[in-house]
């Protein structure tokens, strides 16, 4: 293997085939950028960060233009197969503040590079040994098309219902557990309620018999002490999201005793092998971790997908983003019985070939 020579950046914009509702946003698309490294032997890998304005602050444009100047500049000459697994992680962070999204995707892109060059899928190389990883599907916040009847024909036996919208989320989250009373109910309010609210709203569903799995990031990311005090009052695990970017902010948040599990997304975090540090400082601080995706495509998610076969391949991931934008027809989707598949072929290959986008060369 040698040097990088060239990184390239491609826009992937497609339709949802149902709106995604939250209590920060709502999408109708998938909007991300695919990264593309090359090295001197003409080999290539590829990586992809999403749109997502309300949590990494990051547009398509502003990612395009920090991976096509100071990542680019950082990338050009840099020999990954003679450096430590992290230094592309390392050097990325030196380049650039903030940018997750766009750092994670380039990262991705240079450790796809060498797991091809060394004939590994994505995953093996990173350690794991499964060929896939369980998801949850996501009921977005109002309603959407959801159904019991959907969610068992898709195949999924776990959902993710989204809330903080408006106080009618109570009394929807009851509803769909009497529909599916066999199904763990997951809730995620992506910031949108207060402590009060947040109490109100677990003391009713703990009245009306819902059995709460875990309660994800139900205040704003800073209120760390309120998190750690919903967890007093009701011993409810209580999923840190937005609260938890990088390994600085997780240590607070364990200093704070403000969770018990991490979702760790890479376009957060900042790449692969940041997220594997924040698996292994959240296991050695007795919390779990969650891998999740921000509605990216199947190049994303198989990357995510891959971190979480790595870190907790037992465990029920948040890996559904592909999902709302591909036909479940399809005998290649990644999607079976509640799983997302890992392929066979080196690096991501599969995932990379089902996207397809045109380039622009830094």
């Amino acid at each position: 293997m040698s040097r990088i020579t060239a990184v390239a950046t491609a826009r992937l914009v497609r339709d949802l085939h149902t709106p995604f509702v939250t209590a920060l946003r709502r999408t109708s698309q998938v909007s991300s950028v695919v990264v593309r490294v090359t090295d001197a032997d003409g080999r290539s890998g590829y990586g992809e960060a999403p749109q997502v304005w309300r949590v990494t602050g990051e547009s398509l444009e502003s990612i395009e233009a920090c991976v096509r100047g100071p990542l680019a500049d950082a990338l050009v000459g840099f020999d990954p197969a003679g450096a430590e697994p992290d230094s592309a992680v390392r050097l990325l962070e030196r380049a650039v503040v903030g940018n997750g999204g766009a750092r994670a995707a380039c990262e991705i892109a240079v450790v796809d590079l060498l797991a091809r060059a060394s004939g590994m899928t994505l995953s093996a190389f990173l350690g794991g040994q499964v060929d896939s990883v369980r998801t949850d599907v996501t009921i977005s916040a109002d309603g959407g098309a959801w159904s019991p009847e959907r969610l068992a024909s898709a195949g999924f036996d776990r959902a993710k219902i989204k809330v903080g919208l408006d106080p009618s989320d109570i009394d929807r989250v009851i509803a769909i557990h009497a529909a599916v009373p066999g199904v763990p109910v997951r809730l995620d309010a992506n910031q949108g309620w207060d402590l009060a609210g947040a109490s109100a709203a677990v003391e009713a569903m703990l009245a009306a018999g819902v059995g709460l799995e875990f309660l994800e990031q139900p205040l704003p990311a800073w209120d760390l002490a309120g998190h750690a005090e919903l967890r007093r009052r009701f011993g409810v695990p209580i999923v840190l999201d937005e609260s938890v970017f990088g390994i600085h902010d997780l240590h607070r948040a364990i200093d704070a005793g403000a969770g018990d599990i991490v979702n760790i997304k890479l376009a957060k975090c900042g790449g692969l092998y940041a997220g594997l540090e924040i698996a292994k400082e959240a296991f050695a601080a007795d919390l779990e971790v969650m891998v999740g995706s921000m509605m990216e495509s199947e190049l994303g998610t198989s990357a995510a997908a891959a971190l979480a076969s790595a870190v907790a391949p037992g465990h029920v991931h948040d890996l559904d983003a592909a999902w709302w934008s591909i036909d479940l027809a399809d005998a290649g989707t990644p999607y079976r019985e509640g799983r997302f598949r890992l392929a066979h072929s080196p690096g991501l290959t599969h995932a990379q070939q089902r996207v397809m986008p045109s380039f622009a060369v830094a």
